[in-house]
């Protein structure tokens, strides 16, 4: 008799007793959640004239630019990896605006940026004519959470008769992807497991995927910010102590919870322990070869005390680099 994996009832789909009716549901309340917030989305990641908010500048991007082989500010060593070289094929899935797809573009990537939600697609097109990158990034539709999908996206010859010769084989199917990246996204699906049965066939055998997702830890819904502020009994100045309180981190039913705040309609998430959200990738095939947890750096902001600026020491996101096994 085949023993039962004793995490199994840890898995967020079994945990939360997850029906097809159910699993369809949460699809569907994200998607239109995305779809309403969309135009909230663009100008929360645009105050100032920026691209992307703190939280992409300071910690998301410099990270997946640093696990994908770009130059980064610090140039902190990475595990033996070749060096970027502009021209680079990448695939963008869950790119939302495309944040990151432009990070890329103007690294002279060509890059493929991938989302299920229209509204959000629209917006990174029209970001990208507006930086004269419209050549160098496509947008499309994918489903990640449906593996035929995205494996005829891979093999359909009709859905790439379009694409330029650099981007197919002599047969005319898609080439695999030098880099494919996954930021915030995670999180967002019911059910990873299409995804990690599909990224194989959209990597080359040197190629790299980086995923970013908000950290299992010590973000929410596991991680909740803790703040007090005390009297130094030294100086007899008040003090700011911050620190992050997780009540729960192995069993935590799908919850609600806001990209922006004051958007129409909030996103489910679904959590999953470390183990949990490596496990599906690690059965593919993958393999880790790099990991990072970046934090804010810089200034704290003591007039805000529940800012993440203010919890330096607790990583609010983590970082992964996984390639093909069979090709180490």
């Amino acid at each position: 008799m085949k023993s039962r994996n004793s995490n199994e009832t840890h898995v967020p789909e079994l945990y939360s007793g997850l029906t097809n009716e159910g699993y369809s549901q949460y699809k569907k309340d994200n998607l239109e959640a995305w779809e309403q917030m969309a135009e909230q989305w663009e100008t929360f990641q645009s105050l100032e004239g920026a691209d992307g908010n703190d939280m992409f500048n300071q910690c998301l991007l410099p990270v997946v630019a640093e696990l994908a082989g770009l130059r980064t500010e610090d140039e902190r060593p990475v595990k033996k990896l070749e060096h970027w070289r502009p021209g680079e094929r990448v695939l963008d899935l869950g790119a939302g605006s495309g944040i990151v797809a432009r990070m890329f573009a103007k690294h002279g990537a060509h890059v493929t940026a991938l989302d299920n939600s229209q509204a959000m697609l629209e917006k990174g097109r029209e970001r990208a004519t507006r930086q004269n990158l419209s050549g160098q990034i496509t947008y499309d539709y994918i489903d990640l959470t449906d593996y035929s999908i995205m494996e005829n996206y891979m093999r359909d010859k009709e859905s790439v008769c379009r694409l330029p010769a650099f981007a197919l084989f002599a047969n005319g199917l898609r080439r695999p992807y030098d880099i494919v990246t996954i930021s915030t996204t995670v999180k967002s699906l019911p059910d990873i497991e299409p995804l990690a049965k599909a990224l194989p066939l959209m990597l080359k055998p040197e190629g790299r995927i980086v995923l970013v997702e908000l950290h299992p830890a010590f973000s929410k819904p596991a991680g909740h910010r803790g703040m007090e502020i005390f009297e130094n009994p030294k100086t007899g100045k008040q003090q700011l102590s911050t620190y992050i309180k997780v009540p729960q981190y192995l069993n935590i039913p799908p919850t609600k919870s806001e990209a922006v705040r004051g958007q129409p309609e909030p996103l489910w998430f679904f959590h999953r322990p470390f183990w949990a959200l490596m496990d599906p990738f690690f059965r593919n095939g993958l393999v880790l070869d790099a990991m990072r947890e970046p934090a804010f750096k810089g200034d704290p902001m003591p007039s805000q005390a529940q800012n993440y600026h203010n919890f330096q020491q607790t990583p609010m996101l983590v970082a992964i680099r996984l390639r093909h096994a069979k090709f180490l």
